[in-house]
């Protein structure tokens, strides 16, 4: 079966990551970013995790300030516009 050329098939034996922080990001796949801005709040996290056999299971977290409300309030009416206009254009080519 062929794998449509939007959805590409990846087999990877093996892959080594450095650090992934702040607008870092580690994607396979389809991504589509534009117009992308990054805010950055430093919360206490957990630390640094080294080596090869490094595990997070079980781990949780959770956001007790959550600053929606003023990030809504700083998009204009143009941007938000633009967000939907981008994303319907996106829904039509996807279809």
């Amino acid at each position: 079966m062929v794998s449509p050329i939007l959805s590409p098939t990846f087999h990877i034996g093996t892959i080594k990551i450095g650090n992934i922080e702040g607008a870092s990001c580690f994607s396979i796949g389809n991504n589509f970013i534009e117009d992308f801005k990054n805010n950055k709040k430093h919360n206490q996290g957990l630390g640094n995790i080294h080596g090869d056999q490094s595990n997070l299971s079980h781990t949780s977290a959770s956001l007790t300030n959550y600053e929606h409300d003023s990030i809504q309030k700083k998009k204009s009416e143009q941007e938000i516009r633009k967000i939907k206009r981008i994303a319907k254009q996106k829904q039509q080519t996807h279809v």
